[in-house]
C-alpha cells in the first residue's frame, strides 16, 4: 500500500508512473479512497475472518456492496488520505488519471475505474474539511528527503529500475538523470 508521489500534480504523478504502478495503483488507490469512505462514514462491527480471527470492519450505510472492504486502515497513506477533503480530492484525481493512463498505455480501460469511479468522485461525509497536508513517504530511510516529491523519485530509481517500463511514454527526465542517461 502506497502512494507515489511523483510530482505535486496528480495528473503528472500519474504520468509518470512505471507500467507496473499504471496497473497495480489504480487498486491501491480505489482501496485507499474505499476505506476513507468505509472508516469515516461506516459503523463498526467486528467479525471473523476464514481462520476464525478476529476483525474490524466497517459497514457502510448507503454503499456497503459497492465499495471494496477497508484495508489496512493503520497505514500512512491510508491515514493521510483521511485527513482532508483536499487529500481525498488529490488521491482521487490521481487515481482517475491513473484510469487515463492506463487506457492510454494499454487501450481498454481498467475493470476498477468500471466499477468505482463515480462512486469515489464524491469525499466522505465525515472528512475533514481542511487543505492539502504534506504527502507521507512510506519508503526506506535512505531514500527519504525533506521534499517527499524528491524521496519518492529517489525511491523510483533506486528501487523500480530493474523494471522500470513506460509503454506509449518517454522516460521521466529525473529518472534519466538518476540512473545516468540510461
Amino acid at each position: 500500500m502506497n502512494i507515489f508521489h511523483l510530482d505535486r500534480d496528480p495528473v503528472q504523478s500519474a504520468q509518470w508512473m512505471i507500467d507496473k504502478h499504471v496497473v497495480k495503483m489504480i487498486v491501491e488507490s480505489a482501496q485507499l479512497l474505499s476505506t476513507a469512505h468505509r472508516v469515516l462514514d461506516g459503523d463498526e462491527y467486528y467479525d471473523k475472518n476464514k481462520n476464525g480471527h478476529k476483525l474490524k470492519r466497517w459497514l457502510h450505510p448507503t454503499l456497503e456492496n459497492k465499495l471494496y472492504k477497508a484495508s489496512m486502515v493503520n497505514h500512512p497513506s491510508a491515514i493521510w488520505v483521511r485527513k482532508s477533503t483536499a487529500n481525498y480530492q488529490w488521491l482521487y484525481t490521481h487515481f482517475k488519471e491513473l484510469c487515463k493512463e492506463y487506457t492510454y498505455r494499454y487501450g481498454k480501460e481498467h475493470s476498477t475505474e468500471t466499477k468505482l469511479a463515480k462512486i469515489l468522485k464524491a469525499y466522505p461525509k465525515n472528512c475533514p474539511k481542511d487543505g492539502l497536508t504534506e504527502f507521507y513517504q512510506a519508503m526506506p530511510e535512505y531514500c527519504k528527503r525533506r521534499d517527499p516529491v524528491d524521496g519518492y523519485r529517489i525511491y523510483y530509481i533506486n528501487e523500480k529500475r530493474g523494471f522500470a517500463n513506460w509503454t506509449n511514454r518517454v522516460m521521466p527526465w529525473w529518472f534519466q538523470q538518476g540512473v545516468g542517461g540510461a
